[in-house]
């Protein structure tokens, strides 16, 4: 249960952030001494389910990733739909991470 915990915090945390870069600079670290700390925590699998869920982040925000602002700048997508398709999709990435990703990787280590 913290896993998905964690994990929730650290995706969802990457609406404050204007780059991946920063946001994985700031919070990987204070997220893994976190989950260090928490009894019986699979390290090896936290750690994947973080960095798989940084390429899958990035369709939150038009700011986030580099070629967001570049979609968002083009005018295709109005704000509005941006951010609410950003939301369903972001959503729908991160079910698949939790409900199929992290039973994967829990069976590899």
């Amino acid at each position: 249960m913290a896993t998905i915990v964690l994990l929730l915090a650290f995706y969802l945390l990457h609406y404050l952030f204007a780059s991946t870069t920063a946001h994985t600079t700031a919070l990987l670290p204070a997220m893994l001494t976190i989950a260090s700390t928490i009894p019986g925590m699979n390290m090896e699998v936290f750690v994947l389910l973080m960095v798989t869920s940084l390429g899958v982040m990035g369709i939150i925000t038009p700011y986030g990733t580099g070629p967001s602002p570049i979609y968002y700048g083009s005018g295709y997508l109005p704000t509005k739909d941006y951010w609410r398709l950003g939301t369903i999709f972001g959503a729908i990435f991160l079910a698949a991470l939790l409900l199929i990703g992290y039973p994967w990787m829990s069976m590899m280590f």
